[in-house]
This record gives C-alpha cells, structure tokens and sequence, in this order.
C-alpha cells in the first residue's frame, strides 16, 4: 500500500466510524421521538374522544357513539374503536348492526382493562392497543382503541433511509476530501524524497518545496540548507585538495628559481659596478632584465605568501604609519596621482601583514588603470565595531562575471599574474576576523577592508 493510500485511510476511517455511530444514534433517537409523539397522539386521542362519549354511554345512545366511531375511524392508522360496558360486555363496535352487542369478549388486555380503572397502553407486533375508563362521576363505559403502526414505521423507515443517503453523502464528500488531503500531503513527501535521493547521488541543488503544511515546509527548508552545505564543504574540500596541490608544488618551483634569480640580480648589480660603460650602452636591456628578474621575484613572493600563512601578531598601529610604510614600495607612474585620507586612527592588527594587503591592492589598482590619466583613493573611516580601510581606483575595473571569483586560488584577469595576491589578502583580512570585499563603480572599482576593532573578539 502506498503512502497516498493510507493516509486517505487514516483520513476516512475515523470519519467512516463517527458517520457511522452519529447514524445509528441519530436514527435510534429518530424512532424513538417518532414512535413516542405517536403515543401522545393517541392518548390525546383518546382523552378527547372519552370526554365526548360521556353524555352519549350515560344516555345509552348508541348512534351518537357510533358517529363519533366513524368520524374517529376517518383517522388514517386507526383499525378498530370498541365500546364497553363497566363489566366488559360490548356496547358498539361503530356498525349499525351491533350483532356483537353484549358480548364479552376474551381478550387479555380488554379483560385487564376492565379490572383497571385507568389509562392502558399495549404495543404488540404492529399494532397499540389503548383503553381508557369513560367516566362521569364513576366508570360508566370503557373505550378501546387499535392503532395500525404501520405508518410510523414506515416514517422511521423513511427517516432512516434518509440518515443513510446523508451518511453516504457525507462518506463520499470526505473521501473526496481525503484524497485531496492525501495528496497535498503525499506529493511534497515524495518531493521530498526525491531531494534526498538527489542529494545522496551528489546533486546538491535541489528546488525548495512548498507545501503549506509547516512541519513538511521546515523540513524542505533544512534539506535544501543540508544541500548548500553541503555543496560548500565539497566546494571547500575541492578547494582544499587543490591548495595542498599547489603549495606542494610552489614550494619545489619557488625554491628552484630562487637561487637562479638571485644569481641574475648580482650579475646585474656587477656589472653596473664593474662595467657602466657596457650598461650605459645597453640600458635598455638590462632594464628588461632587471624588470623581469623583480617581477619573477614578486610573484614568488605571492606564492610563497600564499604558501605560508603566519597567525597575525596584532598590536595598536596607526593608520598613516601603515600607508606610509607601503607607499615606500612603488615608484608611482607619471600619469597616476595617490591621494590618502587625512583621517587617522588605531588600528588592531598585524602591521606587516596589513601592509601586505594593501601593497597588494595598490599594486593591482596601478595594473588596472595602465597608462591613462588615473587616480588611486586610500580611505580610513572608523566605525563601531570597524575600522574600515578602502582602496579606489578609476582603471578598468573587473568583469560582473568575475567579481564572485577573484578572491579564489589562481584566479586572475592579468596576463602575468599568478592569481594568489588576492587570495592571500583574503586570509590574511580573515585571520584578522574581518572582511574584504570588491565592488564595480562606473569607473574603476573599490575594495573596502573591514578589520574588528581591539575590544570586537
């Protein structure tokens, strides 16, 4: 049985049992109301009737009683109306030849009745039998009535059908109902499970569901929270795997050109000592040289900061102290103008591995804007629980498909970068427990640093 169909059963049993028993007692208390306003109609019946043969038995008039017997026999259900004498003998039974009248008739509840003097009720089979003493000062007669119940059980009969047809209807509603109800429920269930099948293959990306039903809702919700997480820790994972790659790696290359590099670069400065008629003449390619020596060296400088991460040894610096220290790093071209905030403040931080960071910004910014006019903004702006560091530029900014990507290992819009400065400056932001983040501006684009200050743990 599948779960559709049981939760339609578990829907339509318990109605199926409360229709049931709400039937059974509407149709008992049915009856019961019919069958007991029957037995006032003929008591009522039979104390007008009584009250109207009186004058008629005390004067022996036997054709007034027999018109008050027809007119009562007109009465649908009646079958017979008898009148007696206070010993039991017949007077008239309503017909003009009273061919019966004096006898005694043996009968149980008549014989009983004429013992007793008052009202008599009998049901037996179909048929109630009444009796009650016609008085006038003392008995003088007995009247006797048979009513037919056939008519009332031919309206419980009714009633009852009724009850039926209105249970079934209401059976029918709820089952509709129910299926209804054990689909709304049963489809987002097997949703459900179906995430969950997906997920157990690898696919992490699953709809969320939406049922209305809160429980089902909440779990929908944690499944496809599980599937983020867990497409983060794989993405972390991959990430990781892959670092360790690299750093394995870079430490064999770094270290094998190291040597050669350096060798390069104290060639170079021999000759400009020993030889500066030779460089003079051939400046320009050993400008190339060293160019290419101190760009190689810079990039192995990116991986190896990469490679070797350090925990911050944060202590109170200031903020110009930071960027002056990093401006001492370039010789800023021509056609670029550095403008720094006059705002100053302390900072909570590790100052060499801060300055880094924003060595390695500046850098990219002077990339960025090439060899057009350009202009690089330093900003410090202290905030409650920041210290917020920002770096503009007007160059050529970064592509919207690539914003998400940049701070990841060996990503990289530059020819000749290694695509590990930002990421290193990533790690060291968020050993500090900050945050940097990179946003386009119609020209250029700006990084904002966001360091927590001594008392934000």
């Amino acid at each position: 049985m599948n779960l559709n169909s049981k939760l339609v059963l578990i829907a339509i049993i318990p109605v199926l049992i409360a229709t049931s028993l709400t039937s059974i007692i509407i149709a008992e208390f049915t009856s019961r109301d019919l069958f007991d306003s029957t037995i006032s109609k003929i008591k009522s019946l039979c104390d007008l009737t009584e009250s109207e043969m009186r004058n008629p038995m005390n004067n022996l008039d036997v054709d007034e009683l027999n018109e008050i017997i027809d007119n009562l026999e007109k009465e649908k259900n009646i079958l017979q109306v008898l009148v007696l004498f206070p010993d039991g003998r017949l007077f008239t039974d309503g017909t003009d030849d009273d061919y019966n009248f004096g006898k005694v008739i043996e009968d149980e509840f008549i014989q009983t009745s004429i013992l007793e003097d008052k009202e008599m009720l009998l049901v037996e089979d179909d048929v109630i039998y009444a009796s009650k003493p016609i008085m006038l000062n003392e008995k003088i007669g007995i009247l006797v009535m048979e009513y037919s119940t056939q008519g009332i059980n031919s309206r419980i009969q009714n009633s009852i059908t009724s009850i039926i047809l209105t249970a079934i209807i209401i059976l029918g509603i709820s089952a509709v109902i129910a299926i209804q109800l054990g689909r709304s429920i049963s489809r987002p269930i097997l949703d459900l499970r179906e995430n969950i099948f997906r997920v157990s293959d690898g696919n992490l990306k699953n709809p969320h569901i939406f049922s209305n039903i809160s429980e089902i809702d909440q779990l929908s919700k944690q499944i496809f929270e599980m599937g983020e997480k867990l497409e983060k820790y794989q993405k972390e994972m991959i990430k990781t795997e892959r670092l360790a790659a690299i750093g394995e790696l870079s430490s064999r290359i770094t270290h094998d050109l190291r040597n050669p590099l350096n060798s390069l670069k104290m060639a170079i400065d021999i000759l400009k000592s020993k030889k500066p008629e030779m460089i003079k003449e051939n400046q320009e390619y050993f400008d190339m040289m060293q160019h290419s020596v101190e760009r190689m060296n810079h990039q192995i400088d990116e991986v190896l900061g990469f490679i070797k991460k350090h925990p911050p040894k944060r202590e109170n610096v200031k903020f110009s102290e930071i960027i002056s220290n990093s401006l001492k790093s370039f010789q800023f071209p021509k056609n670029i103008k550095i403008s720094v905030s006059e705002n100053d403040g302390i900072l909570w931080c590790d100052k060499n591995q801060i300055q880094n960071v924003i060595v390695n910004l500046i850098s990219n910014s002077i990339h960025a804007i090439g060899k057009k006019e350009g202009k690089i903004i330093i900003n410090f702006q202290e905030e409650q629980k920041f210290d917020k560091i920002t770096v503009e530029d007007n160059g050529e900014g970064i592509p919207d498909d690539s914003l998400e990507a940049i701070f990841e290992p060996l990503f990289t819009t530059k020819q000749t970068g290694t695509g590990l400065g930002l990421v290193s400056c990533k790690n060291t932001v968020e050993a500090h427990n900050g945050e940097i983040s990179a946003k386009n501006l119609p020209t250029g684009v700006i990084f904002t640093i966001l360091l927590p200050k001594a008392d934000v743990k």
